[in-house]
């Protein structure tokens, strides 16, 4: 009798060894993606963004840069304190000032950005409503890294980038990404 409980007790445990085989299996983390795939990503994201935000009007990294060689623009970063202290485009105000002297840009394109541009386009959204033509960077910060624009941190240039959560992290492989 004392023979069949050990067997039963090995073949129990000789159960849970494969059961935690394949589960481990089944666990490990996906391959990481490539900056292409991430691209593609942050396209599908964009579109799902300007689906829901159709009256929002976009303009593209290149039509920014151009605005920026121009003087003809400013960039508002509508981000958390917590992710602008990771990074910011050059020359990026917050939302805050803006919106305490906003007849200090009336000559310029308004451009806000977030991670991807959810939250800049609701915030463009809500400054149209009351009147003021406000742009969101098409892909915000995820695609100006992508395109290869400039970042700066607390210490000047960097390559860090706060992206908001796991489901954005979609920074070009070069760089350090947080959330």
């Amino acid at each position: 009798m004392n023979r069949c409980v050990v067997r039963s007790r090995r073949s129990r445990t000789a159960g849970y060894l494969v059961a935690v085989v394949v589960l481990g299996i089944g666990c490990s983390a996906p391959p990481p993606r490539t900056d292409e795939e991430k691209v593609a990503r942050i396209q599908e994201m964009v579109a799902a963004v300007e689906d829901q935000f159709r009256g929002v009007q976009t303009l593209t990294v290149a039509e920014v840069g151009r605005l920026l060689e121009k003087d003809s623009v400013v960039l508002v970063d509508i981000r958390e304190d917590r992710e602008r202290e990771v990074s910011v485009i050059p020359g990026a105000i917050t939302a805050e000032e803006y919106e305490a002297a906003p007849e200090r840009y009336a000559d310029v394109a308004v451009v806000a950005y977030c991670t991807i541009g959810h939250r800049s386009s609701q915030y463009a959204e809500r400054l149209s409503s009351e009147g003021r033509r406000v742009f969101n960077l098409r892909g915000s910060i995820l695609s100006w890294a992508h395109a290869g624009g400039p970042l700066v941190g607390p210490d000047g240039p960097t390559r860090r980038l706060h992206v908001y959560g796991s489901d954005w992290d979609l920074a070009p492989e070069a760089y350090e990404t947080r959330w």
